[in-house]
Formats: C-alpha cells, sequence, structure tokens
C-alpha cells in the first residue's frame, strides 16, 4: 500500500476550492462508476481490515494483517502486524510517526518521527483515499489525452499535488473504471469489490515497486471489510505515551 480541503472564506477564494476547480470529463465518471456523487462526498472516514503480503526477490514472502483507517481532512493510521511484531503509521494532519512494538513485550518499542518528505507523501496518500479524485488541495489535475493500458483504451489523467508527488491515473474511457495507477516506480491495480452504502470499494490492491536494480517488491492487500463515517476519537491518531501511566505503583523502596 502505497505511504496514496481548503475553507472556503469568501465567493473569490471558493473559485479556487478542490471541489470548484475544472476537471477532465472521465473524471465525472469515475466517480459516477464509484457510486452516488452525494454518498462520495459525505464520506468523513474509510476503515479497512485485511491482509497484506510483500514478495521481494530472494527473501521469504511476509504475510501481516492489516488495520487501515483515513480520516478528513488529513488523518491516517495503518497497523501492519506480524507473528513477532506491530508497525503503526500514523498521519495527523502536518505530524507524523512510525511506532514499532514487541508484540510478546511492549516495553519493547521504537517511536520515530517522520520526515517532510514522508509526511507529504502521507498527505497526498491519505487525500486520494478520502476525495476519489477530486483535485488535490493546493494542487492540479490535468488530462493527459487517451492511452492503452492492459489493452484497454483508456483517459490518461495525472493529479499533481506538488512536482514530486503525482498519481497518474488511467480510466476506461467508457465505463470510468479505474485500470491502473503510477506513482514514481511504483503501480497499483485494483480488482473484485466491496459495495458499501451503494459504493464500490477494491476487494484486492496489487502494488509492483521497481527497485533500482531492477527488481520487483509486490505487495497485495486484500481487504475482508470497509466502514464508512465511523465515529472515531481523535485519540486514535494520538502520539504514543512513552512515559509510564499517572498513578503507576512505585518501584520497590520508592
Amino acid at each position: 500500500m502505497p505511504r496514496t480541503p481548503a475553507l472556503v472564506l469568501a465567493c473569490a477564494a471558493a473559485l479556487l476550492a478542490p471541489g470548484a476547480r475544472a476537471e477532465p470529463a472521465v473524471v465525472s465518471l469515475a466517480r459516477e462508476y464509484l457510486g452516488p456523487e452525494s454518498t462520495l462526498d459525505a464520506i468523513t472516514s474509510i476503515h479497512y481490515i485485511g491482509t497484506l503480503e510483500r514478495a521481494e526477490p530472494d527473501k521469504p514472502v511476509i504475510h501481516t494483517q492489516l488495520d487501515m483507517t483515513f480520516m478528513k481532512p488529513l488523518k491516517q493510521r495503518q497497523v501492519v502486524r506480524d507473528l513477532k511484531t506491530t508497525m503503526t503509521t500514523v498521519l495527523d494532519g502536518y505530524e507524523g510517526w512510525d511506532w514499532l512494538q514487541d508484540n510478546a513485550d511492549a516495553s519493547k518499542f521504537r517511536l520515530t518521527f517522520l520526515t517532510v518528505d514522508d509526511i507529504k507523501t502521507l498527505r497526498a496518500n491519505t487525500w486520494e483515499n478520502l476525495n476519489h479524485y477530486r483535485v488535490p488541495e493546493w494542487g492540479k489535475v490535468e488530462d493527459m489525452g487517451p492511452a492503452t493500458a492492459d489493452g484497454i483504451a483508456c483517459e490518461r489523467v495525472d493529479f499533481i499535488h506538488d512536482a514530486g508527488t503525482v498519481y497518474e491515473r488511467y480510466f476506461d474511457r467508457d465505463t470510468g473504471r479505474l485500470v491502473k495507477t503510477v506513482r514514481g516506480p511504483e503501480t497499483f491495480r485494483e480488482s473484485g469489490e466491496i459495495r458499501v452504502d451503494g459504493l464500490r470499494f477494491p476487494k484486492t490492491i496489487v502494488s509492483i515497486t521497481k527497485t533500482p536494480a531492477g527488481k520487483e517488491i509486490v505487495s497485495t492487500a486484500v481487504f475482508d471489510s470497509v466502514t464508512l463515517n465511523e465515529k472515531l476519537s481523535p485519540d486514535l491518531f494520538s502520539i504514543p505515551s512513552i512515559l509510564p501511566a499517572r498513578g503507576a505503583a512505585a518501584a520497590p523502596g520508592k
């Protein structure tokens, strides 16, 4: 899985808001393919539960559990659990961190704050997951014209967050179905579907990343459930405390 709103203060500012900027016709078709416009725009959070498999050349395949939540405006929480450890990656607006914890011993952990580039990537990823082909906040959308992807006649549309963060998407020109997404060295393909409140969500997402050596890393996310608009506590995105809880028993002799 990839690592994938402005306030309107006056009428003039409204013209610059993400929802007000022009979108290519195929983008409207793509949103229609996903489901009713009103339901898409009413999404405040999406919660995926499933599994994640990572296959890297010359290494054993890694199987993990996946729990991933996106919440507007720009919050994300991704929990990846294997037999030994749990990695939690959180974005909370302009802050982000990784929390790696030993499953057998909670006292063994590592908290790492994300870099500016990592946070930019997560912000773009969160926007894309929650806003379903809307013009990126402070970014733009460019219709690159007809293209062929996986043997299908498509329209290529680039969703540009900044010069280094571009989601290159290929939509079926007849149906609006997303055929393929390219972001840098990574290519995503979706298959199957889970229906929630009349909306289509992918059952499976396969990501293929080309390494500098020309090898491929394949990550496959398979979702068991998708839940919309949960009431989520802000604590879900809070920085984990590494201090003893208040009121904890004092050590002997203290």
